[in-house]
């Protein structure tokens, strides 16, 4: 009997086969695609903890084999395993096969980053300045543990996981909302596979001429991000990003989908701060630093953060306090022990998916 082709199936054919083969995931809630891969969350119910988890799936490539897209899933999922475990590192808890597909296994969130940026007005100044500090603490967990450059940092790449509805009692503060770094697809590829290229708004310079790439290269998607961040989902070169990009609002120009604008604005990085919501002068000064052209001008993953907690300490003293105690803690928590010691099960179910797909390349 011929193997079914998961990719050939429909929508509903695909989820119906993902509950019957993960059995006790629940009932499929909904499906989303990205570049690179499927993803199905799964409703468990309200009495189980976590309630959702997602699953996700290679997406097949164009101009690539079914066996290259399963390789380049299957490297990514190695790199991500290889930054856990940190609080804010998005990653996979168990690995399977759906007819011919690796499948991996992720805790769903709910938010991300792109989410808060449609609705500025929801989140004030300090908890927008608190996740990226949280997204800097969990990029130089990686960079410590072998990441070279994620390469593909955008809004819809870092998760939120809003802690104030898991545990009670906590203070009054807008630092909650914490940020968990995600989709390694791209990470190192530079290296991996001589591609150089992410998404486009958020590209350095240097990924553009594709030189050398390095922690410098993510501090510049970072600063494009908090620019959009800070100034209500505007680019620094001074559109409303969401509205041209990646597809144009309808009669809007269809100029931002081409690579060869975003090439030319990352040759100069020029910043437009007229015309949007009134960014704090030290944020402004901030994000100049991290958009300089040359990758050695622009600060460090670490003086990025800290340059924000002195930010958000101006703001709030009592949030700075509670803030840089958290990042503090959980950067000493994060585990530097091989997965094989620390997850015995998570490390055998690697073992044997990883195995299964490479024999296959």
């Amino acid at each position: 009997m011929d193997q079914i082709d998961f990719h050939a199936l429909d929508d509903t054919q695909k989820k119906f086969m993902l509950e019957v083969a993960l059995g006790n995931k629940g009932t499929c809630v909904s499906v989303s695609g990205g570049m690179c891969g499927e993803i199905y969350v799964f409703d468990q119910g309200e009495n189980v903890l976590p309630r959702y988890v997602c699953a996700k799936i290679p997406k097949p490539l164009k101009n690539a084999s079914i066996q290259e897209t399963n390789k380049r899933f299957v490297n990514e999922l190695k790199n991500q395993l290889s930054y856990n475990h940190q609080m804010f590192v998005h990653w996979a808890f168990d690995f399977i096969e759906v007819h011919g597909s690796p499948v991996a296994l992720f805790r769903y969130w709910g938010s991300d980053l792109d989410k808060v940026i449609r609705k500025p007005e929801l989140s004030s100044v300090t908890e927008k300045l608190s996740i990226m500090v949280y997204a800097c603490s969990g990029l130089s967990h990686c960079y410590k543990s072998g990441l070279v450059a994620h390469q593909d940092l955008k809004p819809a790449n870092i998760f939120l996981r809003d802690v104030k509805n898991e545990f009670r009692d906590l203070p009054d503060l807008d630092i909650y909302n914490v940020a968990l770094i995600a989709d390694f697809g791209l990470a190192n590829a530079f290296q991996d596979s001589s591609v150089f290229g992410g998404s486009r708004p958020y590209m350095a310079p240097e990924q553009w001429s594709e030189s050398e790439l390095s922690p410098k290269t993510d501090v510049f998607a970072l600063g494009v991000i908090l620019y959009e961040l800070m100034s209500g989902g505007f680019h620094p070169v001074g559109i409303k990003l969401n509205d041209y990009w990646p597809r144009p609002v309808e009669a809007y120009s269809k100029k931002w989908t081409k690579a060869e604008v975003w090439k030319k604005w990352a040759k100069t990085a020029s910043i437009n701060f007229e015309g949007v919501s009134p960014i704090e002068p030290e944020v402004q000064s901030l994000v100049l630093d991290m958009l300089s052209v040359d990758p050695s001008d622009r600060p460090s993953i670490e003086e990025v953060k800290i340059a924000l907690l002195d930010i958000v300490k101006r703001e709030s003293q009592e949030s700075f306090v509670q803030l840089e105690f958290l990042v503090n803690y959980f950067e000493q928590k994060a585990s530097t022990e091989p997965l094989k010691n620390r997850w015995p099960y998570l490390w055998e179910r690697w073992g044997q998916f990883q195995t299964k797909f490479e024999k296959c390349i």
